[in-house]
């Protein structure tokens, strides 16, 4: 089957099986999307002949796309191994013929950049394998007392000497893509490996998905072919796996992957931390059979544990800056109670437009513009912060969300991204409790010979479409449709310290609400009469006996929920 490989941006190796016709691009309707600003949002297009054959195109790119480093400027026909280059990234066209010699089914292939291809394949060999290694004394360390050859004991130290100072070396780096190089630059100083390559364990899938690869031919790696056996019999059974002539062991005798890479010694080793998978360090060679020795294994499972801990320090680390990441966004979203549960999985925020049911808060500053023309800048920006300090320490207690700042306006909302059954009973009582909290605030703010702020508000309640808004680089959760309308010209009509209710809105807080019906009104935008109410204040709900009262710092002895 015809794929594309390539790394992602955030340096993922990802496959995409090709269809009829594929597009390429930055948008998110691209079937593979590239994010980089470079890349145009509709770039390429890759759409297959009536043979069966592959053609590429570009879409009218701004920068072009690239065909093995050539500017395409009409159709070209891909062939097995092209490297299609958009951007900053790099994609490869597999397409790999099958012969009747090679038998073989392919079960991964990855390519790294410009390094390689790696190829692990499945093979029909016996599921028992064990290691054939020769237990003369140059295959195994020694006692001190036991050693007569210095020339021996030389070559021994020298690896150990490397070894050390490669557990020394990776133990100060922080980027893991040059860890894992350092690693395969150091058993290139160590064993005479023609190849090497470091997989490891995705942790979505569970499967060994390449990660670093080397070849000691100045030419390229090419494509350097693995047995899935060898790697089942290391990842399965966490063992070091090492074969001195895999060309004539009878073990392979089915494994076309390695009768065609002409592969004669191998040596894989499993990367373990608290005896927990991170990894697979494989090496083989095709210049010699019995390349790789006992003391080689030893010393290679040596470091590859010390790698396998820092590769669990690295992931530790990747989780905890996208857990800082994903916490100070929704920390900007939900009252602080919630975002932990989000954070952890307990509570799943979706992507994606869905329908719910809530009630949506405007509160607004009136004639704030008229304020702000009287002060200086910093004065203003001053103001309207210590406010918005005040006002969204008060939609949190009362466990909504917040959606946006809109200059001195203040969008908020409950029923979305969670549903609670009170979500308009909290909403309501956060209206009148922010009335209350502005009174005090504005009592402190004329002993200081400020300005007063007069803040009219108005909720509605109803259906809406909740999802994330925006462009490939930032995206914001938000919700819409002519509830958040109504809402929005409900607080327009609002006087100074009025909170104005929807039709809705009254029918599900009747009875926790004292309100007043106005006349039914036409609002701006709006083709029908809308029913509403002027809050008047809240009574006691007899279905809340034994409610928390508002926080002391607002005052007032209305009953709410916490």
């Amino acid at each position: 089957m015809a794929k594309l490989s390539y790394r992602d941006a955030e340096g993922v190796v990802r496959e995409h099986d090709l269809e009829d016709r594929t597009t390429l691009g930055r948008h998110p309707s691209q079937m593979v999307q590239i994010l980089d600003r470079v890349v145009s949002k509709q770039h390429a297009v890759i759409e297959r002949g009536d043979g069966g054959e592959f053609y590429l195109r570009d879409d009218g790119s701004r920068n072009g796309t690239y065909l093995n480093g050539n500017l395409v400027e009409s159709r070209r026909e891909l062939n097995d191994g092209d490297r299609i280059t958009i951007g900053s990234t790099d994609l490869y066209f597999q397409q790999p013929e099958q012969t009747q010699e090679d038998d073989e089914s392919v079960s991964r292939q990855f390519t790294r950049h410009d390094r390689g291809t790696v190829t692990i394949h499945s093979a029909d060999v016996e599921s028992e394998i064990q290691s054939r290694m020769s237990q003369s004394g140059s295959d195994r360390f020694l006692p001190e007392q036991e050693i007569d050859d210095v020339d021996a004991l030389r070559r021994d130290y020298e690896k150990l000497r490397i070894a050390h100072d490669l557990s020394r070396s990776i133990g100060l780096e922080m980027d893991l893509d040059v860890l894992l190089e350092k690693i395969l630059d150091k058993a290139f100083e160590i064993f005479p490996a023609d190849r090497g390559v470091i997989l490891l364990v995705d942790e979505e899938s569970g499967e060994l998905v390449p990660m670093e690869v080397k070849s000691r031919d100045r030419e390229g790696v090419g494509d350097v072919r693995i047995s899935e056996t060898i790697l089942e019999q290391v990842a399965g059974q966490k063992e070091a796996f090492l074969s001195s002539d895999a060309m004539s062991d009878s073990r392979f005798s089915g494994s076309k992957s390695i009768m065609i890479g002409q592969i004669r010694s191998t040596m894989s080793v499993p990367m373990l931390h608290d005896d927990e998978l991170r990894g697979v360090i494989h090496l083989d060679t095709k210049m010699a059979s019995g390349a790789f020795t006992e003391k080689d294994l030893m010393i290679l499972s040596g470091f590859a544990r010390r790698a396998a801990g820092l590769v669990e320090h690295h992931r530790l680390l990747k989780k905890m800056e996208d857990e800082i990441v994903v916490r100070e966004k929704v920390r900007r979203l939900l009252p602080p109670e919630l975002v932990e549960e989000v954070v952890s999985g307990r509570l799943e925020l979706r992507k994606g437009g869905e329908l719910r049911r809530v009630t949506v808060m405007f509160a607004d500053i009136r004639d704030f513009t008229s304020y702000s023309e009287q002060m200086p800048p910093q004065d203003v920006l001053t103001n309207i912060n210590e406010y918005f300090e005040l006002m969204v320490d008060i939609i949190f207690d009362f466990e909504g969300t917040l959606d946006k700042f809109i200059g001195d306006e203040i969008m908020a909302m409950w029923g979305a991204p969670i549903s609670k059954p009170d979500d308009a009973d909290r909403a309501l009582k956060c209206a009148v409790a922010i009335q209350e909290a502005v009174d005090e605030f504005n009592e402190q703010r004329r002993q200081r010979d400020e300005v007063a702020f007069d803040v009219g508000l108005g909720l509605n309640t109803g259906e809406v479409v909740a999802g994330y808004t925006g462009s490939t680089k930032r995206m914001n959760y938000t919700v819409m449709g002519d509830t958040v309308n109504i809402a929005s010209r409900l607080c327009d009509s609002a006087g100074p310290a009025e909170v104005l209710i929807g039709g809705p809105t009254h029918q599900e807080v009747g009875h926790l609400v004292e309100a007043e019906p106005l006349p039914p009104t036409e609002l701006k935008g709006k083709i029908n009469q809308v029913d509403i109410f002027r809050v008047r204040g809240l009574q006691t709900d007899p279905r809340s006996q034994e409610e928390d009262t508002l926080p002391e710092r607002r005052g007032g002895s209305d009953t709410v929920e916490s």
